[in-house]
């Protein structure tokens, strides 16, 4: 799976349906749960990739959420990454998810963030968990998120048809971008020995 993507399965999956979600509270001046639950949405946005390296290119494209109260459903489309990619790894149809917030408790804090129209801000100073499950041409893949308000992390699994991947993640706020730092294993699928697993140690931002 291209580098690129590996930013994409690992770091908006887990976070940008929430950030769709946040984006609520600009237009009801604040979440309570009770009138969350009831509020459809329908969330889309710009996504950026820079390049790895300067040989290679940045990627763009997009994404969009839907949804209602906790549950929501979301897209990520890269045009033409599948020209440099293989079907196994990416297809036009994109990566597809759905997810699950379990428990979600608005502080303070988060209103002050919505009321400034600071979306990052508000996602980072509200507390929740919930679970998410995705998947793109030939790999699936889930995980979880939590944040207390001061720890915002979770963890991830990929099972693809050649590779197979689990870690962890932190989300940290860093000025205008969000920071990952990341921390996962890969081996081949079914092939478990511990000479053929490669841990990783990664930073990506968005």
């Amino acid at each position: 799976m291209n580098k690129k993507l590996k930013a994409i399965v690992l770091v908006f999956a887990s976070i940008l349906a929430l950030l769709g979600i946040f984006a609520l509270g600009i237009a009801y001046g604040g979440l309570d749960e009770v009138i969350f639950e009831q509020i459809p949405y329908n969330y889309t946005s710009y996504v950026s990739l820079p390049a790895n390296t300067p040989e290679s290119g940045s990627l763009g494209g997009y994404y969009n959420i839907t949804g209602k109260g906790k549950d929501f459903k979301f897209f990520i489309k890269i045009p033409n990454a599948e020209d440099s990619e293989s079907p196994l790894d990416y297809t036009p149809e994109g990566l597809n998810g759905t997810g699950n917030l379990e428990n979600i408790h608005i502080t303070m804090d988060t209103l002050m963030a919505l009321y400034n129209r600071d979306l990052k801000s508000a996602m980072f100073n509200t507390e929740f968990n919930g679970t998410y499950n995705m998947s793109c041409a030939a790999w699936v893949g889930s995980g979880n998120f939590s944040n207390n308000g001061k720890l915002f992390n979770g963890s991830f699994e990929i099972i693809g048809q050649i590779t197979y991947w689990k870690g962890t993640f932190n989300l940290t706020q860093e000025d205008t971008r969000i920071a990952m730092d990341s921390e996962f294993y890969l081996h081949p699928v079914a092939e478990k020995n511990p000479k053929n697993v490669r841990t990783v140690e990664k930073t990506f931002y968005i």
